[in-house]
């Protein structure tokens, strides 16, 4: 089975930007109805409090799956490549906000 879980970016129009508008069908592009032309079964999350239950239908689902996670530009994801970093970079603990020590490699 094939599986993707992707981290939305900002694109199209930024006055009718999700981020901004905070209405679904701002979303640019829509990775959902695309999956639909394909017949691929695919969801977007935009709660937290719902991703852990759409994680599991997604590893649950025999096949292709897209999962559509919207989150606030604001918030990190871990694990996470710093601007200027390598891959040997990666930070994979705190907050993403404030890099620990041990995650001070070539910084």
């Amino acid at each position: 089975p094939h599986h993707a879980l992707r981290g939305h970016t900002y694109l199209g129009s930024p006055d009718q930007d999700y981020a901004v508008t905070k209405d679904e069908a701002d979303i640019f592009p829509d990775f959902v109805k695309i999956c639909e032309g394909f017949r691929v079964p695919a969801e977007r999350v935009v709660r937290k409090s719902d991703l852990p239950a759409a994680i599991t239908r997604m590893l649950d689902h025999d096949g292709p799956y897209l999962l559509d996670v919207m989150f606030p530009h604001q918030e990190h994801v871990l694990p996470m490549v710093p601007g200027g970093g390598s891959f040997k970079d990666t930070i994979t603990t705190g907050d993403g906000r404030t890099p620990e020590t041990k995650d001070m490699k070539t910084l």
